[in-house]
């Protein structure tokens, strides 16, 4: 299908939001059956996003499902355990074939089949605990639940615990060691490779360990204390241990090095976020590389064998993974691309071909944009390459930017249909280009770029953007005059910082801020993530605490800025808002808070994506 013909009509968040994503797939081992879940680009008021599986033979009839998500065909193939919350909305249950199994009082994160399909191990989260940033960081709840009044807070409270459910009765039984709490799992039928705390909250993710469990005796062997975070635990039926090892931000999106347990690190060159065993000496392996993605095998002894990569993304959005069949004939994985709408794709004796046509109706309606890649050379000499979205047919004078810093700082913009929910598209029909800038602190460069911004947030990032933008206007691309400033989470405090650092932004849109990086340790769920990051004392009052926080500096901005936040944000906690706009409204500087009830980390409420989009668009159109 081609996207890339030009189309008549203007792109409307409304539009936007009618593109279906497909996320986690499965194959079957013998290759010939799929399951995949397909999600919305929004969610109705105070309700989940609706996820659905969508099943079938592969290059046969696809038939979508019920609601549900996790994805997991039996090793015998004759059966399919999923994820659900139907019947009781937030709180996600086993199911296999169409029958809800077992007696798991949590929330499922993960599933796993013993070799001979007898058996399932269920990794499932406490209602009350916390999702990570990357899922919106508010609470696991069941709707419906008795509200807590008066609300009680007291440290591990809510744990994240393994379930071993039988396949044929749903008899279940509790198998986690005592004391110990699990957020990511790999199980082959015998001992489980995870990644352990000591303690559950999600600030404890930033100092896991990784642990050999026993599930009979429910004991725990502490097999590795890495230097940095932990993803991907993977265990083969004899016994080798695999894991991914990297400086990361943000559970559920680390990229860092393959390790193996008693060998050490594995092709380090490859910056992977996902592994599985294809056999006692080889690994699948999926990550970045830039701003774009791979697949592939690769051997214990560090050979690999690329079957997939280029300027694309392959699987969910933060961490590339693919399914493959067991004889590694072929394999399927979510993709998208610049010009490519988000797909279900198969390989196939090195072809690939969609099996999905989900958005071939509304893409050729958003198919506005003018891709490049764009590089130039930070204040360093350090090379920084960013993604370049400009309008069709945009004639050759300068166009005024809008520049949008990603999240982390340990994340990426990657090579996307519709990026940061259809932005650059709604943008370009205003008439802007956008940047999507991959500054030091990035991943898929390696290890050394990605550390890069360690203890100096704020510092040669900021100038990366700077000397960015430096660059487009010397190319004739930009307009020096009207340049604004967006970003979320990390990109929120970057828009904050920048605007209290330099008058050269017309406007900035900081969301999901940090302002004020003392309150924000004492009021986050990732108290861990700023002392990591920060590399420093925030209870030093001398330190990058108060030196490093947009708010001690509010003073002298002078940019208009329109902050936007979600009200139960866990992870950047809304009074940070707060704090920016009460020190903007002091200095006299023109602002104004926007606060979306029921959102967390981002805001996924259909009205609320166009809210915002309106607000942006209004705000720029004013000042820039």
């Amino acid at each position: 299908m081609d996207t890339t013909t030009a189309t008549t009509g203007r792109v409307t968040p409304e539009l936007v939001l009618k593109l279906l994503q497909p996320g986690e797939v499965a194959l079957s081992a013998d290759g010939s059956h799929i399951a995949f879940a397909v999600s919305a680009s929004f969610r109705e008021q105070g309700k989940p996003i609706e996820t659905r599986l969508w099943v079938g033979e592969v290059g046969g009839e696809l038939r979508q499902g019920e609601v549900g998500s996790l994805p997991r065909f039996s090793p015998d193939g004759s059966r399919l355990a999923f994820a659900s919350d139907r019947g009781h909305e937030g709180r996600l249950s086993l199911w296999v074939d169409d029958q809800e199994l077992g007696e798991i009082p949590g929330s499922v994160e993960d599933i796993r089949w013993s070799p001979d399909s007898a058996r399932l191990l269920v990794l499932a989260a406490d209602l009350g605990a916390d999702r990570a940033g990357a899922e919106s960081a508010t609470k696991i709840e069941e709707k419906g639940a008795e509200a807590q009044d008066p609300k009680v807070f007291r440290p591990a409270l809510f744990w994240r615990r393994l379930w071993l459910v039988d396949a044929a009765t749903g008899d279940t039984r509790d198998v986690t060691p005592e004391g110990v709490n699990v957020f990511e799992l790999g199980w082959a039928g015998g001992k489980v490779a995870a990644v352990c705390t000591d303690e559950p909250s999600e600030s404890a993710w930033y100092d896991a360990w990784l642990g050999l469990i026993d599930l009979e005796t429910r004991s725990v062997e502490r097999v590795q204390t890495p230097k940095w975070q932990l993803q991907a635990p993977r265990i083969s039926p004899g016994g080798q241990v695999a894991f991914i090892e990297g400086l990361s931000s943000d559970r559920g999106t680390l990229t860092g090095t393959v390790h193996a347990l008693g060998i050490g690190p594995v092709a380090p060159e490859l910056d992977a976020t996902w592994i599985d065993f294809a056999d006692e000496e080889t690994l699948w392996v999926a990550g970045w590389r830039g701003a774009g993605s791979f697949a592939g095998r690769l051997s214990l002894a560090g050979a690999y064998e690329e079957l997939a990569g280029g300027e694309a993304t392959l699987g969910p959005r933060y961490s590339p993974k693919i399914a493959a069949s067991a004889d590694g004939s072929r394999f399927c994985a979510a993709h998208e691309s610049a010009d490519e709408p988000p797909e279900v794709v198969l390989w196939q004796d090195g072809e690939r071909r969609a099996l999905t046509s989900l958005n071939a109706e509304v893409a050729p309606r958003i198919a506005t944009l003018d891709w490049r890649s764009y590089r130039w050379n930070s204040f360093d000499g350090l090379e920084i390459e960013g993604l370049l979205a400009l309008p069709r047919d945009h004639g050759n004078g300068p166009l005024p930017l809008v520049v949008v810093v990603h999240g982390g700082p340990t994340g990426s913009w990657s090579w996307m249909f519709a990026p940061a929910y259809g932005l650059p598209q709604l943008l370009a029909g205003a008439g802007y280009a956008t940047l999507f800038p991959n500054v030091r602190g990035s991943v898929g460069r390696g290890p050394e770029f990605a550390q890069a911004n360690l203890g100096d947030m704020g510092g040669g990032d900021l100038q990366d953007i700077l000397t960015g933008i430096d660059a487009l206007v010397r190319d004739g691309i930009v307009d020096d005059r009207r340049v604004a400033i967006a970003g979320g989470s990390y990109g929120g405090f970057m828009a904050s910082w920048a605007v209290t650092q330099t008058d050269r932004f017309a406007a900035a849109m900081p969301l999901a801020v940090v302002t004020d990086w003392v309150s924000f340790h004492a009021t986050t769920n990732i108290g861990q993530f700023d002392r990591l990051f920060l590399q420093a004392d925030p209870y030093d009052p001398e330190g990058d605490y108060t030196r490093r926080s947009p708010v001690y500096h509010a003073a002298k901005c002078r940019t208009p800025t329109l902050i936007i936040h979600g009200e139960d944000d866990l992870c950047t906690p809304l009074s940070q808002a707060v704090e920016l706009y009460s020190a903007l409204v002091e200095a006299g500087c023109e602002t104004e808070l926007v606060v979306y009830p029921r959102e967390g980390h981002g805001w996924t409420e259909r009205e609320h994506q166009i809210d915002a989009w309106n607000r942006v668009r209004d705000w720029l159109a004013r000042h820039v």
